[in-house]
């Protein structure tokens, strides 16, 4: 399942990679924009604040905005650069919404960690170890939001439900997405930020999400699995095989020359 889905998003990637870079270029403009006026006023405190949360909130709107066109690509679709722009108006309400989850978890992580960590007593460093370890599980749970909400459609409350429920029921699934989703970053960095930044950090948790959803999908088809041991054998070259045929095997020569094959 690992390697098939590296492979699917691969190919998913290449085929949409004008769109992926567009996007990219649109989220670059506007974080640029932002952090220019947060270094111009960086002298007044709580303008720079409430410039960070905005950054947090458009930067979220686009993001659900780039997984609304992943989730069509994923589906053996196309994702269209028109289709980016349309799908920004719907984003607003829950991109604001996921901007501010973000920034009140990262303001209680840079407040409290600190203060209980400096402390240097064993109850407070307990503490601040349990408050370590909340952050990094709400961090892990909310990387699903995106997908769940570019697939799902559910409103803004079911999906950050759903965020938590899909990472304790497939934690070493997130833990690999996490580790593949820093993979990307640095290869955004390499890449300078055209791919695959955003957008194409969206399309691999929407195409992640996609297929883990196959999961949820034999277990409403097999109600006679009871038990975790029994929920752990899942078929996935069986649940697989209809994505697989679909994709197809594909050459170099058709990665490159497409028009040739």
């Amino acid at each position: 399942m690992y390697l098939f889905f590296i492979k699917k998003n691969f190919y998913d990637g290449w085929d949409n990679i004008l769109t992926l870079i567009v996007v990219n270029i649109v989220v670059m403009a506007a974080s640029l924009g932002l952090l220019s006026l947060i270094y111009a006023l960086h002298r007044s405190t709580p303008l720079v604040i409430a410039l960070i949360i905005i950054f947090g909130i458009v930067i979220s709107i686009l993001a659900l905005a780039a997984g609304e066109i992943a989730s069509s690509a994923a589906n053996f679709g196309s994702a269209h650069i028109a289709d980016f722009f349309r799908a920004i108006p719907s984003c607003i309400a829950d991109g604001i919404r996921f901007g501010l989850v973000l920034a009140v978890v990262g303001a209680a992580s840079y407040v409290c960690i600190p203060f209980y960590f400096v402390q240097k007593t064993l109850p407070a460093m307990f503490i601040g170890s349990m408050f370590v370890w909340l952050v990094i599980f709400t961090l892990l749970s909310l990387q699903w939001f995106v997908a769940i909400r570019s697939l799902l459609h559910n409103n803004f409350r079911k999906c950050i439900k759903k965020c938590f429920l899909i990472f304790f029921d497939n934690i070493w699934f997130s833990l690999f997405m996490a580790a593949y989703t820093f993979f990307l970053t640095a290869l955004s960095v390499f890449l300078l930020g055209l791919l695959p930044s955003l957008s194409g950090i969206a399309m691999a948790q929407v195409n992640a999400f996609r297929l883990r959803l196959y999961k949820y999908d034999y277990y409403e088809a097999h109600p006679e699995l009871k038990t975790p041991k029994e929920k752990r054998c899942i078929p996935w070259d069986e649940l697989l095989q209809n994505d697989k045929e679909t994709l197809g095997p594909r050459s170099f020569k058709s990665l490159i020359f497409p028009w040739k094959e």
